[in-house]
Protein backbone atom coordinates (compact mmCIF):
# COMPACT_ATOMS: atom_id res chain seq x y z
CA UNK A 1 0.00 0.00 0.00
CA UNK A 2 0.97 3.82 -0.51
CA UNK A 3 1.85 4.03 3.37
CA UNK A 4 4.37 1.82 2.95
CA UNK A 5 6.39 4.15 0.73
CA UNK A 6 5.76 7.59 1.60
CA UNK A 7 7.58 10.47 0.38
CA UNK A 8 11.07 10.73 1.65
CA UNK A 9 10.88 13.22 4.53
CA UNK A 10 7.13 12.91 4.95
CA UNK A 11 7.01 9.42 6.71
CA UNK A 12 6.58 9.09 10.74
CA UNK A 13 9.45 7.11 11.37
CA UNK A 14 11.08 4.71 8.10
CA UNK A 15 9.18 1.14 9.33
CA UNK A 16 5.66 0.33 11.20
CA UNK A 17 7.03 -0.28 14.66
CA UNK A 18 10.27 -0.07 17.33
CA UNK A 19 12.59 -2.59 16.45
CA UNK A 20 16.02 -3.25 18.17
CA UNK A 21 19.75 -3.73 16.18
CA UNK A 22 22.70 -5.55 18.09
CA UNK A 23 26.19 -5.20 16.95
CA UNK A 24 29.00 -7.08 18.77
CA UNK A 25 26.29 -9.24 21.36
CA UNK A 26 26.27 -12.49 19.65
CA UNK A 27 30.06 -12.06 18.80
CA UNK A 28 30.61 -11.72 22.99
CA UNK A 29 28.01 -13.79 24.15
CA UNK A 30 27.48 -17.30 23.97
CA UNK A 31 23.49 -17.72 24.05
CA UNK A 32 22.98 -13.58 23.51
CA UNK A 33 19.71 -14.52 21.39
CA UNK A 34 17.82 -17.27 23.56
CA UNK A 35 18.39 -15.44 26.93
CA UNK A 36 17.22 -11.76 24.85
CA UNK A 37 13.85 -13.58 24.15
CA UNK A 38 13.92 -15.12 27.33
CA UNK A 39 13.98 -12.00 29.23
CA UNK A 40 11.76 -9.49 26.69
CA UNK A 41 9.32 -12.22 24.89
CA UNK A 42 10.49 -9.97 21.74
CA UNK A 43 11.76 -12.30 18.34
CA UNK A 44 14.93 -12.26 18.45
CA UNK A 45 16.80 -13.42 14.96
CA UNK A 46 20.35 -13.56 14.11
CA UNK A 47 22.26 -11.47 11.30
CA UNK A 48 19.48 -11.21 8.94
CA UNK A 49 22.04 -9.92 7.05
CA UNK A 50 24.34 -12.18 6.39
CA UNK A 51 25.95 -12.37 3.08
CA UNK A 52 25.31 -16.03 2.68
CA UNK A 53 21.27 -16.59 3.88
CA UNK A 54 18.84 -14.49 6.33
CA UNK A 55 18.94 -15.34 9.58
CA UNK A 56 15.74 -16.05 10.95
CA UNK A 57 15.12 -16.76 14.27
CA UNK A 58 14.60 -20.14 15.11
CA UNK A 59 16.52 -21.21 12.25
CA UNK A 60 13.08 -20.67 10.63
CA UNK A 61 12.93 -20.43 6.16
CA UNK A 62 9.81 -18.78 5.97
CA UNK A 63 8.68 -16.17 7.82
CA UNK A 64 5.37 -13.78 7.99
CA UNK A 65 4.11 -12.09 4.54
CA UNK A 66 6.55 -15.01 2.71
CA UNK A 67 9.27 -13.46 3.62
CA UNK A 68 12.10 -16.23 2.46
CA UNK A 69 15.68 -16.60 3.81
CA UNK A 70 17.22 -16.33 0.61
CA UNK A 71 20.00 -13.93 0.64
CA UNK A 72 19.36 -12.86 -3.23
CA UNK A 73 16.18 -11.73 -2.95
CA UNK A 74 16.36 -9.86 0.29
CA UNK A 75 19.58 -7.83 -1.47
CA UNK A 76 17.36 -7.18 -4.55
CA UNK A 77 15.74 -4.23 -1.70
CA UNK A 78 17.25 -4.33 1.41
CA UNK A 79 15.20 -1.43 2.85
CA UNK A 80 12.00 -2.70 1.76
CA UNK A 81 13.27 -6.10 3.27
CA UNK A 82 13.23 -4.94 6.71
CA UNK A 83 10.37 -2.72 6.03
CA UNK A 84 8.16 -5.22 5.31
CA UNK A 85 9.35 -7.53 8.47
CA UNK A 86 8.65 -5.14 10.57
CA UNK A 87 4.93 -4.36 8.86
CA UNK A 88 4.51 -7.97 8.64
CA UNK A 89 5.36 -8.26 12.54
CA UNK A 90 3.23 -5.55 13.91
CA UNK A 91 2.72 -5.90 17.29
CA UNK A 92 5.66 -8.30 17.81
CA UNK A 93 9.32 -6.35 18.74
CA UNK A 94 11.91 -7.88 16.42
CA UNK A 95 15.18 -7.81 17.39
CA UNK A 96 18.13 -8.51 15.26
CA UNK A 97 22.38 -8.54 14.86
CA UNK A 98 24.38 -6.72 12.98
CA UNK A 99 28.07 -6.42 12.04
CA UNK A 100 30.72 -5.52 9.61
CA UNK A 101 30.42 -8.66 7.58
CA UNK A 102 26.76 -7.92 6.58
CA UNK A 103 25.37 -6.38 3.76
CA UNK A 104 25.73 -2.66 4.83
CA UNK A 105 23.48 -1.39 2.57
CA UNK A 106 20.74 -1.23 4.86
CA UNK A 107 22.92 0.93 7.38
CA UNK A 108 22.24 4.50 6.75
CA UNK A 109 18.15 3.22 6.12
CA UNK A 110 18.49 2.18 10.24
CA UNK A 111 20.20 5.25 11.50
CA UNK A 112 17.56 7.50 10.30
CA UNK A 113 14.69 5.69 11.11
CA UNK A 114 13.24 6.98 14.77
CA UNK A 115 11.64 3.60 15.61
CA UNK A 116 15.61 1.81 15.39
CA UNK A 117 17.40 1.08 18.67
CA UNK A 118 20.62 0.59 17.81
CA UNK A 119 23.43 -1.08 20.31
CA UNK A 120 26.88 -1.57 19.60
CA UNK A 121 29.84 -3.04 21.37
CA UNK A 122 32.64 -2.23 18.96
CA UNK A 123 35.75 -4.11 18.18
CA UNK A 124 33.51 -7.76 19.45
CA UNK A 125 33.89 -8.54 15.61
CA UNK A 126 37.87 -9.92 16.68
CA UNK A 127 36.33 -12.66 18.27
CA UNK A 128 35.25 -14.91 15.72
CA UNK A 129 38.89 -13.76 13.94
CA UNK A 130 40.49 -14.60 17.48
CA UNK A 131 39.68 -17.75 17.60
CA UNK A 132 39.92 -18.92 13.99
CA UNK A 133 43.42 -20.73 12.97
CA UNK A 134 44.81 -19.26 9.76
CA UNK A 135 47.88 -17.83 8.44
CA UNK A 136 47.78 -14.58 10.55
CA UNK A 137 48.54 -12.11 7.97
CA UNK A 138 45.06 -13.04 6.75
CA UNK A 139 43.47 -12.72 9.71
CA UNK A 140 45.55 -9.27 9.69
CA UNK A 141 44.28 -8.25 6.79
CA UNK A 142 40.47 -9.20 7.76
CA UNK A 143 40.78 -7.09 11.31
CA UNK A 144 41.70 -4.13 9.17
CA UNK A 145 38.73 -4.28 6.74
CA UNK A 146 36.34 -5.29 9.11
CA UNK A 147 37.66 -2.50 11.62
CA UNK A 148 37.09 0.22 8.65
CA UNK A 149 33.33 -1.15 7.90
CA UNK A 150 32.37 -0.58 11.32
CA UNK A 151 34.37 2.49 12.11
CA UNK A 152 32.55 3.85 9.19
CA UNK A 153 29.01 2.76 10.55
CA UNK A 154 29.84 4.40 13.47
CA UNK A 155 30.76 7.74 12.24
CA UNK A 156 27.28 7.25 10.41
CA UNK A 157 24.56 6.75 13.37
CA UNK A 158 26.89 9.64 14.77
CA UNK A 159 26.14 11.71 12.39
CA UNK A 160 23.64 14.78 12.46
CA UNK A 161 20.87 12.78 10.04
CA UNK A 162 20.89 9.84 12.84
CA UNK A 163 17.54 9.78 14.36
CA UNK A 164 17.97 6.13 15.85
CA UNK A 165 18.28 5.31 19.60
CA UNK A 166 21.74 5.19 19.93
CA UNK A 167 24.40 3.38 22.52
CA UNK A 168 27.77 2.59 21.94
CA UNK A 169 30.56 0.79 24.49
CA UNK A 170 34.25 -0.18 23.25
CA UNK A 171 34.18 -3.99 23.93
CA UNK A 172 36.89 -2.98 27.25
CA UNK A 173 33.91 -0.66 28.92
CA UNK A 174 31.22 -3.51 28.07
CA UNK A 175 33.05 -6.49 29.82
CA UNK A 176 33.60 -3.95 32.75
CA UNK A 177 30.42 -4.32 33.92
CA UNK A 178 28.11 -5.72 31.46
CA UNK A 179 25.00 -5.91 33.76
CA UNK A 180 24.13 -2.02 33.84
CA UNK A 181 24.16 -1.70 29.93
CA UNK A 182 22.36 -5.08 29.55
CA UNK A 183 19.66 -3.62 31.95
CA UNK A 184 19.59 -0.81 30.02
CA UNK A 185 18.72 -2.60 26.95
CA UNK A 186 16.22 -5.02 28.59
CA UNK A 187 14.20 -1.67 29.93
CA UNK A 188 13.94 0.19 27.12
CA UNK A 189 12.51 -2.75 24.87
CA UNK A 190 10.27 -3.66 27.64
CA UNK A 191 10.89 -6.38 30.59
CA UNK A 192 7.86 -8.59 31.45
CA UNK A 193 8.45 -7.13 34.86
CA UNK A 194 10.39 -4.40 37.03
CA UNK A 195 12.98 -6.41 38.77
CA UNK A 196 16.63 -6.56 38.04
CA UNK A 197 18.32 -8.95 36.15
CA UNK A 198 19.80 -11.92 37.44
CA UNK A 199 20.69 -13.88 35.22
CA UNK A 200 23.29 -12.47 32.07
CA UNK A 201 24.49 -14.73 28.99
CA UNK A 202 27.36 -16.36 29.14
CA UNK A 203 30.77 -14.26 28.21
CA UNK A 204 32.86 -16.26 25.55
CA UNK A 205 36.29 -17.33 27.04
CA UNK A 206 38.49 -14.22 26.25
CA UNK A 207 41.54 -15.56 27.59
CA UNK A 208 43.98 -14.10 25.33
CA UNK A 209 42.70 -12.05 23.66
CA UNK A 210 44.47 -9.23 24.66
CA UNK A 211 47.48 -10.89 23.46
CA UNK A 212 45.66 -11.40 20.56
CA UNK A 213 45.67 -7.71 19.80
CA UNK A 214 48.96 -7.11 20.80
CA UNK A 215 49.81 -9.64 17.56
CA UNK A 216 47.87 -7.40 15.55
CA UNK A 217 49.64 -4.10 16.71
CA UNK A 218 53.13 -5.65 16.38
CA UNK A 219 52.16 -7.01 12.50
CA UNK A 220 51.33 -2.77 11.77
CA UNK A 221 47.44 -2.94 12.17
CA UNK A 222 46.05 -0.85 15.63
CA UNK A 223 42.65 -1.90 16.62
CA UNK A 224 41.28 0.79 18.41
CA UNK A 225 37.98 0.20 18.18
CA UNK A 226 38.31 -2.47 21.26
CA UNK A 227 39.26 0.49 23.42
CA UNK A 228 42.11 0.57 26.25
CA UNK A 229 42.22 -3.10 26.32
CA UNK A 230 44.67 -5.24 28.90
CA UNK A 231 46.80 -7.80 27.42
CA UNK A 232 45.91 -10.29 30.30
CA UNK A 233 42.69 -10.14 30.22
CA UNK A 234 41.09 -13.53 31.16
CA UNK A 235 43.95 -14.47 32.46
CA UNK A 236 45.46 -15.10 36.02
CA UNK A 237 45.26 -11.50 38.13
CA UNK A 238 48.22 -9.69 38.26
CA UNK A 239 50.09 -9.85 41.70
CA UNK A 240 50.12 -6.88 43.63
CA UNK A 241 53.39 -5.08 44.34
CA UNK A 242 55.55 -5.71 47.32
CA UNK A 243 54.43 -2.50 49.66
CA UNK A 244 57.98 -0.54 50.58
CA UNK A 245 58.56 -1.04 54.76
CA UNK A 246 58.52 2.30 56.31
CA UNK A 247 59.01 3.68 59.66
CA UNK A 248 56.61 5.22 61.94
CA UNK A 249 58.21 7.90 64.10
Amino acid sequence: MQSRYPKEGFENGLSAGPYSVFQGFSELFEDFEPWLARMTNARVHGHLFAKDRVEFAENQKLLAGGLTDSAALRDHRPHSFLNNLIWNTRGERQCFQFGPKDNQEISWHVTKDVNAQISVISGAWAIPLFKENRNFAEIRDEAALLQKIENDYIVAIRSVYSKARIRIWTMAEFIEAPSEPLQTIIDEIGHRDSHRLTELPRMVDLTGFGQFLQNLKNQGMHPYLMGDFPVEIGGAPAKPAPRKPYLVR
